[in-house]
């Protein structure tokens, strides 16, 4: 897991160095482009790859397709805002997520949920609401982006609850993969938007773009099948640091007047959301062992 994010952070730090120099929707396409890669090796290494075609049926391409297009418009959004604003600010506000994940938990799912959470999407958004603080003056559009990012993260868990467990994670992320690259490579052809690859150098980044990037899916679906979510999900709030840190390194930048307070809201608010998933699976446990 913490693998998985430091990859995720320095691969970002990659793309905000590219980002003044290449359109947003090619640095998508060539990090999707890339990160089937990995996944190969992978299908290879857990020798699934002869099976790869096999048992697929209508509905696992669906789920499959709303979850690679989901993954291409979250990179989107979320490479225009950490090229546009301080990386660990946009990153921080990505965090904002579980509280999507509750919502659409609601919309989607038909979860019923109690004051915990409901008081968990409360401080999440005023948490929010201060770090991207819309009366002031240097307030932009820019700030909303991060927010669709984890909004497009938040369903592309959300597609995953629908998909069936018999499906392995290197063959869900094959497919969705394959879908997140056909989706940028049509946005890319959309825009009519593409510059040349100025050296070897950045094409050696490009490429580093997707393994980082591919390799990062691949450490988080199987953290995720192997430990609970409500144990491994406080893990993710050390990226929050870690951006801070490359932020300043690479780009001095240093953000805290405009994360504090409002950060302690987010990781607060995502907290309380774990406690009480953790609380509740505890329960339902106990439940079935009693009938």
């Amino acid at each position: 897991m913490l693998l998985g994010i430091v990859f995720v952070d320095f691969y970002g730090v990659i793309v905000k160095s590219l980002g003044n120099l290449y359109p947003t929707t090619q640095l998508a396409f060539f990090r999707n482009f890339f990160a089937i890669a990995p996944i190969l090796f992978l299908l290879i290494l857990t020798k699934e790859i002869s099976f790869i075609f096999k048992d697929i049926t209508k509905k696992f391409l669906l789920l499959c397709f709303l979850r690679g297009i989901s993954f291409v418009l979250m990179q989107i959004f979320y490479y225009i805002s950490i090229i546009n604003m301080s990386f660990a600010t946009a990153t921080t506000l990505t965090f904002s997520s579980p509280i999507f994940i509750v919502i659409l938990s609601i919309v989607i799912l038909g979860e019923r949920i109690g004051i915990f959470r409901w008081s968990a999407i409360i401080i999440g958004f005023v948490g929010v609401l201060i770090i991207m603080n819309p009366t002031s003056e240097v307030f932009n559009y820019y700030s909303i982006l991060p927010l669709l990012a984890a909004l497009f993260w938040a369903i592309s868990n959300i597609v995953l609850k629908f998909i069936p467990e018999n499906f392995s994670s290197a063959k869900i992320n094959f497919y969705s993969i394959n879908f997140s690259y056909l989706g940028s490579f049509l946005i890319l052809l959309s825009t009519t938007e593409y510059s040349h690859i100025q050296n070897n150098s950045h094409w050696g980044l490009m490429i580093l773009i997707g393994i980082l990037g591919g390799l990062a899916s691949i450490l988080f679906s199987y953290a995720y099948r192997l430990v609970s979510p409500s144990t491994l999900a406080p893990f993710e709030y050390l990226g929050i640091p870690s951006s801070f840190l490359l932020g300043w390194v690479f780009f001095s930048e240093a953000p805290i007047s405009q994360l504090f307070p409002g950060v302690i809201g987010i990781v607060l608010s995502g907290l309380i959301i774990i406690w009480r998933e953790k609380k509740l699976s505890i329960k339902d446990e106990t439940s079935k062992k009693l009938h």
